[in-house]
C-alpha cells in the first residue's frame, strides 16, 4: 500500500511484500484524522503487506474521512455511528470472515505507528503458537521512548494493568512469552479462534462502549483454553489518550464506562472458586475504587446506574461463557 503520488515498490519486491500475506488491517477511528494518515503510512510500509486494509470512522462524517484517505484510495472506508470500540471492532471482524482467506486481524487505534516488520513478526510467531487467540507486540511512546504496553497482567485483586508501562525501556521485555492479554491500542486476532470466543454473536462485547474490552475477550479466551502472546519483536509507537496524572483530561462519559465495565467483566468471566480463594484483595480493591470516586471523581457514580441496567444482560452472557469454560487464567501479581 502507498499513497498516491509516491513510487511504488517494482515487480520483484511487490511480490516479495505480498507473499503468504494472510492478514487483514482494521483501524477504529474517532475523528483523529491526523493520526490516521500516520497510521496508515506505518502500515503501508510493512515487509509483508495485508490482504485489505479498512477504517472505520466512528461518529464521523464520510467526506471528513474521504479527505483524509485521499492518499490512500485503497483503503476501505466504513462511515458509522458512534457505538463504542466493540460495535466497530465487530463490524471489522465481519470483514475478516466475509474474506474467507484471512487468518489474522490487526485492530489498531489511530494514534499507533507500526515498524515496518511488525506484521512480519507477529505473523511468525502466531503460526508457530496455534493455541495463541490474541498477539501483540512491544508499544512504547513515539516521544521518549517508554515503553506504553509490553502485554496486560490480571491481578488476583481483579486489576488489570499493562506490563511496563512508564518504564524505560532497557530490554526488559524482550522475552517473547504467554501472558494474560494485550493491548487493544494494537490487538490481533486469531480467525480460527472466533467461534469460541463469539457471545450472542459479539467477539466484542458492544455493552461496553470503550475501555476493558481487550482485558474481557481475554479472560474470556482463556477461559476458552486459549491464550495471548507477546511478541516483542513486534514493535510500535503509541501515544495513548489516557495517561497516568492525567485522568480528568478525559471525558466524565468515558471515565464512567471504564469504572462499570470493570464490574461487567467479573461479572462475565470470574469463577466462584477463584472469586472466594482471591476475595480479601477483591475487597480492598473494590472499596479502594469507590472510595477513589466518591472523594475524588464523583461524577462518575451514576456508572452504577448504568451497571444495573446492564447487570441483566451481562448475566445472561454470564451463563453462556461459564457453560463451555473450561481453561485456566494466567492470574498476576
Amino acid at each position: 500500500m502507498t499513497a498516491r503520488g509516491e513510487p511504488s515498490p517494482g515487480a520483484a519486491g511487490e511480490a516479495r511484500r505480498l507473499n503468504g500475506s494472510r492478514f487483514a488491517v482494521g483501524v477504529i477511528e474517532y475523528r483523529a484524522y491526523e493520526e490516521l494518515e500516520a497510521c496508515l503510512a506505518s502500515v503501508g510500509e510493512q515487509t509483508i503487506a495485508p490482504r485489505w486494509v479498512r477504517v472505520v470512522d466512528s461518529g464521523g462524517k464520510p467526506e471528513d474521512l474521504a479527505r483524509a484517505l485521499r492518499a490512500w484510495p485503497e483503503v476501505e472506508q466504513d462511515v458509522r455511528e458512534n457505538r463504542g470500540y466493540g460495535y466497530a471492532a465487530n463490524r471489522l471482524i465481519e470483514r475478516a470472515v466475509r474474506d474467507g482467506d484471512c487468518d489474522y486481524l490487526l485492530l489498531l487505534n489511530p494514534d499507533v505507528v507500526l515498524d515496518p516488520g511488525f506484521i512480519a513478526a507477529m505473523q511468525a510467531s502466531l503460526d508457530a503458537d496455534p493455541g495463541a487467540a490474541l498477539g501483540g507486540g512491544r508499544l512504547v511512546r513515539p516521544r521518549d521512548r517508554r515503553i506504553d504496553s509490553a502485554g496486560i497482567v490480571l491481578g488476583r485483586n481483579r486489576r488489570p494493568r499493562d506490563r511496563g508501562m512508564g518504564e524505560l525501556d532497557s530490554g526488559q521485555f524482550s522475552a517473547e512469552e504467554v501472558v494474560f492479554g494485550v493491548s487493544g491500542a494494537a490487538l490481533c486476532l486469531r480467525i480460527a479462534a472466533l467461534r469460541d470466543l463469539e457471545v450472542n454473536g459479539e467477539i466484542f462485547d458492544e455493552d461496553f462502549f470503550a475501555y476493558h474490552d481487550e482485558t474481557d475477550i481475554a479472560w474470556r479466551a482463556a477461559l476458552m483454553g486459549w491464550h495471548a502472546r507477546y511478541v516483542p519483536t513486534a514493535q510500535a509507537t503509541h501515544e495513548r489518550g489516557w495517561k497516568p496524572g492525567e485522568r480528568f483530561e478525559i471525558p466524565v462519559r468515558i471515565r464512567r464506562h471504564s469504572f462499570k465495565n470493570h464490574t461487567l467483566q467479573r461479572v462475565k468471566n470470574d469463577r466462584p472458586l477463584e472469586w472466594l480463594r482471591d476475595l480479601p484483595l477483591i475487597v480492598v480493591w473494590e472499596v479502594t475504587r469507590f472510595l477513589f470516586a466518591l472523594l475524588r471523581d464523583p461524577a462518575i457514580l451514576p456508572a452504577y446506574v448504568d451497571l444495573v441496567r446492564l447487570l441483566p444482560r451481562a448475566l445472561r452472557k454470564r451463563r453462556i461463557i461459564q457453560r463451555r469454560a473450561t481453561g485456566r487464567v494466567r492470574w498476576g501479581a
